[in-house]
Formats: C-alpha cells, structure tokens, sequence
C-alpha cells in the first residue's frame, strides 16, 4: 500500500499479486490484479519542540518553543500537555500562541484547545526558571498534542502525537586547591606552616566551599594558627574543616596554618592532601590537591630489654640484659636509666658494658653512656636479687634519652622506651578438699573421707597426703575414687602418694576409717599435702591445708 503524493491530495492505492506454477512446468509465474484507489481522510500533525539554549545555569530563563503542522486534509482540534521537568518553574502569563498571550494558563496542566485548519500551523512559547539542578545535569523536555477531527460520516477520530526530545544541558563550576609546606626536611618537635590555594578558573560560582587537610600521624595542630587571604581565622582548625562560603569566577582564597611535629613517628615522612568540597549545579563535589611529603630525620635508635631466666621463685638471682643500636648515620649522646620493681633489688657490682665491668654504677640512678656512633652497638648487662612479693608478675622497661645534631645544626633530644621485660614468679599450688561422710556416728562407727586434691599454681609438683586419720582411729579400706591407692592389708598408712600433679590438674579418692570406740564429742582435723617441685634446676618443697573437717561422735548407749 502506498500514497499518491501531493500535500493535499491524499490517496491511498493498493495492489496484489499472486505467484503459481501449472502442472506441466515448474516455472514460478504471477499475476497481478487491478489497482484499488481509496482517498485517504484527516488531519496530519507533526510537532517539534525547541529551546533557545543547550546549555544553562541555575537562575537562568529558557524559552521552549512548539510547533504543530496539519499536512491532512482535515481540520483537527489540538490540546497541548508538556510536563515541565521539576527542575523549572514556569514563569506566569509567559505561554503565547501564534503570539497571542495565554493568561493564566500551564502547559503542565494542558493548554486550551485550537483548531488547526489543513496546511496552517499552530506556534507556541513559553518561559520557565532553572530552580534546581538535576542530578543527571540536563533538562529533557517533550511535549505531547491530543488531537480529534471529524469524519465526512459525522464521526469523530481521536490521536496523539509526541514531539521530539529536547535536551538542554547544566552548566557547573569547577574548583582547584593545591597544597605547599615551607619545608622539605623536618624533625619531632618542628613547627611547619602549610599553604593551601583555592582557586574557581570556571565561569559559574560555587557555594558552601570548605576545605579539609587530615593531619599526618604523629602531629598536631597549633591552635589560632590559621589564616584566610592573611586574616587570621582563630576558632577553625583544618581537620574539622575551614568553611569558604561562596567562590565566585576567577576568585583565589589563600589559607596558611601551622603543625607541630610530635610523639613517637612511624615512617620517615610525612605526607598531607587537601580535599576541597563544594556545591555546584545542587551537587556536592570533592576535588584532591597534590601530595606534599616531607622528609623526617630522625636517628634509627633502638632499644630492647630482656630478663634470664624468665621464671624465678623468692631468693633467686636473675640477670637483665639491654641492648641499644644505633641503626643511621647519626652519631647520638645517649644516657640510660632503669628502675627496677619493689620487690627486686639491684646486686651491687654486677653493672658491665659490652662485657667490661662498670663498679658504682647503678641502672636507677641513670648511666651515662657517651656517644653511639653510627651503626653500632653497646650491651647491657646486671643481676637482680628477687624478694617476696604479692604479685606473681613483675614487668620492667628501660628508658633511653638521647641528643643528636641537625644538619643545620640544631640540637634534638629525644627518649626511647625499651619493651617489657617480664619476670613471672612460679610455683605449685596445692588445694585439699576434704568431706568426710557421714558427719554423725556413734562411738567405734565407720565414716569414709573424701578427698580432692588440684593443683591451681603453674609448675607441676610431687603430692603426698598426711594427718590422713583422726587421733585413735584405724585405716579400714580404700573407697570408689578416680584414684587407686596401694596400701597393703591391714596397715594403716602414714602418708598416700598422689603422685605428681600437673597446673589444673584433680584426683579424687576415697578411704573408709574406723573411729575411736571410747571418743565421744566433737572430733576435728586437717588433711596436709606435702609436695615438692623444681624450678631452674633447683629442688624445693612446700606444704598446704586442707579444710577443717568435723565429725560429731554420740555415745553408743544413747
């Protein structure tokens, strides 16, 4: 089907065609019918939308224009609908028709119909605001037209037809920082001053500038000692962010602050990058200056500490060892002081360096150990008696001051802790828990005492049980129990060997006992553990207690 050209004669022509073959031959042949005209009746509309820009700025007017053509031969009634992005505002009584004035009318809500005759044209303006900036940075636009027309019949045929996509784009502003420091080489201690430049090369403003710098590890901020195109801004700090406002095109803001170099630093510089966050088109933007890096000179001085043996019991002697390096280029003048925990005393005489002996001089009252020349070394050495104490952990750092020159010939102390040396005082603890069941017998009666035996200290020991009977009465039999006892038949045992207990470690026995026939009363006693152990290949040996048992004895006649 296909249409007779000329605007306005519309007709619409149609032909088929059929494709056979006979019997007697294969050959595909066709045949084609008569042409069919049929005249084509309506309206034609086509609509195109515009704007006077592609791009704008928040605040900015925009003019869109519509333009509606009937290339049909029939008069149709057109109503047009355009959903303005909400991104604008229509700006009141600006919708004209072939440049007649539409008050009070919105495109948004549709316009009042018009007829459109067959060849005419129908033209449409009207005004927004850019009040906001979209996300995506571009306003699209396309304007729908409902129309309807009248057949010869008396019917009445409704379309739509879409306009194309209009799309205007957002203009933003665009901001640069960048980061300068007034040194290259620093030291723990020193007082550097930073400069932070801002600049809008762009052509729109920027508003709520501020701008953010994270202090390097190890320093800290010199507080009142920011600066703002040279006045001095007291109350911001540039961690917490030091707030700009508004940047116009082609303005600059100079801001300058001071660090103190301090503490303890865990690399050999120090690096900080300025971050600059700001709105433009209603969208936060951060924008990252350059890296400044300064190199810190520091001499590589350690110190480390350590205590032999490591396990001691009350009288022992240990012996603490300290090294000291110096691992850079620097010469150091270093002085080392150690103070030792309460209960351990410092063996008089026992001071040496570098295996040479060093008689009067004493860790707690400082020793002054002259220069450490680059990449060299010196060891310390001295012994330590320790006393009774409470605590079974005694923890001791030594502590190192030390100077050095600057190439510019500043003079720096620094001080150096050494790690814990840690002494820890070991012995077993033997715990008897005795029960003795029943707690009420006559005179000569049977009770059967239940025992528990664990080791709660740290060190293994070797357990014998004594005072295992109360006065007068005779050894029976051994009872259920997680330990098997070997005394022979008819003897009464002195001690029972519970063998060797490991830290946290139980056994449990069991013993029938005969009591005195002529006892009456109230009969109490102990259980006593006698263990022994070693430590630093030495043997040595302890006792404990058990609990108190009792057990009432009634007279047989009663």
């Amino acid at each position: 089907m296909s249409e007779v050209p000329g605007m306005l004669s519309h007709w619409l022509k149609n032909q088929s065609l059929v494709r056979f073959s006979s019997g007697t031959t294969e050959l595909e042949q066709v045949a084609y019918s008569n042409t069919v005209v049929t005249p084509w009746v309506g309206p034609r509309i086509k609509v195109s939308k515009s704007c006077n820009v592609t791009t704008a700025a928040l605040g900015q007017s925009l003019i869109y224009h519509i333009e509606i053509v009937n290339t049909g031969n029939r008069t149709a009634r057109v109503r047009v609908v355009d959903l303005l992005s909400q991104a604008t505002s229509l700006l009141p009584n600006s919708v004209l028709r072939n440049g007649i004035p539409l008050p009070g009318v919105s495109p948004a809500q549709g316009l009042p119909p018009a007829e459109i005759t067959p060849g005419s044209v129908l033209s449409y303006h009207f005004q927004v605001v850019v009040v906001q900036v979209p996300p995506s940075l571009q306003l699209m636009n396309q304007a729908e037209v409902y129309y309807e027309f009248d057949t010869s019949e008396g019917r009445t045929v409704n379309g739509r037809e879409q306009s194309n996509m209009v799309v205007v784009g957002m203009e933003t502003s665009r901001l640069e920082v960048s980061l300068q420091a007034d040194r290259t080489h620093t030291f723990a201690g020193d007082i550097l001053m930073y400069t932070i430049m801002v600049s809008n090369p762009g052509f729109a403003a920027a508003t709520d500038a501020y701008v953010t710098v994270t202090l390097p590890q190890g320093t800290v901020f010199i507080p009142a000692s920011v600066m703002i195109n040279d006045m001095f801004a007291p109350q911001v700090t540039p961690d917490n962010g030091i707030e700009l406002g508004e940047i116009g095109p082609g303005n600059t803001v100079r801001i300058q602050y001071r660090i103190q170099v301090a503490g303890e630093l865990s690399s050999e510089q120090l690096s900080s990058i300025a971050v600059l966050t700001y709105i433009t088109a209603s969208r936060r933007e951060n924008v990252y200056s350059n890296e400044v890096t300064l190199l810190i000179v520091d001499p590589q001085i350690s110190i480390v500490k350590n205590v032999s043996p490591t396990s001691a019991a009350p009288g022992d002697s240990v012996r603490y060892h300290i090294t000291v390096s110096n691992n850079s280029g620097y010469a150091v003048d270093a002085k080392l002081q150690d103070v030792l925990p309460e209960a351990l005393s410092f063996v008089e005489g026992s001071m040496s360096w570098n295996g040479v002996k060093r008689p009067g001089a004493k860790p707690g009252a400082g020793i002054d150990l002259g220069t450490l020349t680059a990449r060299s070394g010196l060891h310390i050495a001295f012994e330590a008696r320790v006393g009774s104490a409470a605590s079974s952990t005694f923890v001791n750092q030594a502590l190192l001051l030390y100077t050095y020159r600057m190439p510019d010939s500043r003079i720096i102390q620094r001080r150096l802790i050494s790690n814990e040396a840690v002494l820890r005082l070991q012995a077993p603890v033997i715990q008897v828990l005795v029960n003795v069941v029943p707690d009420s017998v006559e005179q000569g009666g049977t009770v059967t005492f239940q025992v528990n035996v664990t080791n709660t200290g740290t060190l293994s020991a070797r357990v014998q049980l004594g005072n295992l009977l109360p006065p007068g009465a005779k050894w029976l039999a051994q009872e259920a129990g997680h330990m098997q006892l070997h005394v022979p038949e008819y003897s009464t045992p002195r001690y029972l060997h519970i063998g060797e207990l490991s830290p946290d470690m139980s056994k449990e026995l069991a013993y029938a006992v005969q009591l005195d026939s002529e006892y009456t009363g109230i009969q109490r006693g102990y259980l006593t553990a006698f263990y022994t152990y070693e430590l630093n290949e030495h043997k040595r040996s302890g006792e404990s207690r058990s609990n108190e048992y009792s057990i009432l004895i009634e007279d047989r006649d009663e």
